[in-house]
């Protein structure tokens, strides 16, 4: 009985610390004054731009659904124009399976950083489009009509390694 027990014991730690290394790459913060938990990972496209995938979720508030969003930052010699910073805007996704997911009410910005700028692209992302990103990755990003980049295969399973833990 007590083998069978340890037995036991052992094959779900060994289950859970397999399922916990997949997710490995994920950041949670938490913020207790107001209940918020965020979890995120990053990958980077072929031209090094980081895609930030998160996830936020009010703990203190569990009616309310989880928000998941993308953030694209990428280093840009350029600033952006006025006329474009806090516009709304489309982003389109190329996914591995060539079907394209539209993402509206993007939207960009200029990031600051201490080595030059970056220009940002924001999109709040509906768990069934995530969904559908996790079984097909996104290949090739496009924003506003002025930033393209793409994923490489490698990257591509690192976000659905990412979306996945995010939607557990």
């Amino acid at each position: 009985m007590i083998k069978k027990l340890l037995f036991t014991l052992l094959f779900c730690s060994i289950t859970v610390t397999l399922a916990a290394q997949n997710c490995r790459g994920i950041s949670i913060s938490k913020d207790k004054n107001n209940g918020t938990e965020t979890k995120s990972g990053i990958t980077n496209s072929n031209d090094f731009y980081s895609l930030l995938i998160f996830k936020e979720t009010n703990n203190a508030d569990l009616s309310l659904e989880p928000k998941y969003s993308f953030l694209l930052n990428a280093a840009s010699r350029v600033v952006l124009s006025d006329s474009i910073v806090n516009t709304k805007g489309v982003i389109e996704l190329l996914l591995k399976d060539n079907s394209k997911l539209i993402l509206e009410n993007a939207k960009c910005f200029n990031n600051p950083m201490p080595f030059g700028f970056c220009i940002a692209f924001s999109v709040t992302v509906a768990k069934e489009q995530l969904e559908i990103i996790s079984k097909n990755p996104i290949v090739t990003f496009s924003a506003f009509g002025i930033l393209n980049t793409s994923f490489k295969e490698k990257r591509q399973k690192e976000q659905q390694k990412i979306i996945n833990c995010l939607l557990q």
